[in-house]
């Protein structure tokens, strides 16, 4: 089945009772995986190794053909779900909940384009924001020294790099062995199997509307090797609010 034929099946089984626990309908699986996967820019052969099925099954489950609960566990496993996630019976929660569900879940999240962190427009572009995010899902904490100091560089590269400051020794030589530093920080963590990407997400906040975000996407090559061909990271909106600013950007102004 096609991608439109599998939503009609799914809608088709939206008018079930909702007091009798059912297993997931088989298309609504194959949409999840289908769509995970993707997002992943894994390939049928890459989830097929993570899982330790064969690329037909993972083929099956996305064409929403029954395959064992074996296979569904395995595949669920290798996307980041529980077992028994794609076939265990559950109350169905109703329309209603679903889209409060999806809402609270996906209603928040906002596309960043992202790229390799390999040039020094990726540096400088970080470099002039506001803020950064760091997103480093399942990457060992053995890592965590590594990414503090190249987040502790960009840090270095927000203050260098303000026009206010007076670089001194020649600005245009500085900053390029500034970034070149960087670029060094950001091989080393790609030399020991990590993928890091960068983008620049517009985060307007109450009386700072030119309010900047660089969110730095940094996975591991061996759990997540379509990181690397990653044109887009979602980031929820409320990571990168600051916390109190609408109060105190709402208080009236007061005379001394």
């Amino acid at each position: 089945m096609n991608v439109q034929e599998l939503l009609h099946k799914v809608a088709q089984s939206a008018d079930k009772r909702v007091d009798v626990p059912t297993a997931p309908p088989i298309e609504l699986v194959a949409l999840i995986v289908r769509w995970a996967r993707q997002l992943r820019y894994w390939k049928v052969s890459t989830l097929a190794d993570f899982a330790t099925v064969s690329v037909s099954t993972v083929e099956r489950v996305e064409r929403g053909e029954r395959v064992s609960d074996e296979a569904l566990d395995r595949i669920a496993l290798a996307l980041g779900y529980e077992k028994g996630a794609f076939f265990e019976p559950r109350l169905p929660i109703g329309p209603d909940a679903v889209a409060e569900q999806m809402v609270e879940t996906y209603g928040h999240l906002v596309a960043v384009d992202v790229a390799p962190m390999k040039t020094q427009r990726a540096v400088r572009e970080a470099a002039h924001c506001q803020a950064f995010l760091v997103h480093s899902p399942g990457v060992p904490d053995t890592y965590d020294q590594d990414i503090a100091t190249l987040t502790e560089w960009l840090d270095f590269a927000s203050f260098a790099l303000t026009d206010d400051i007076d670089i001194q020794g020649g600005e245009d030589v500085s900053r390029r062995d500034l970034y070149n530093d960087i670029l060094k920080c950001v091989g080393e963590l790609e030399r020991r199997g990590l993928a890091v990407l960068s983008g620049v997400m517009p985060a307007p906040q109450p009386g700072l509307p030119e309010w900047t975000v660089a969110v730095l996407s940094i996975t591991s090559k061996l759990t997540d090797p379509g990181a690397v061909k990653r044109k887009q990271v979602f980031v929820d909106s409320r990571h990168v609010a600051i916390p109190g600013l609408k109060d105190i950007v709402d208080q009236p102004a007061t005379s001394l």
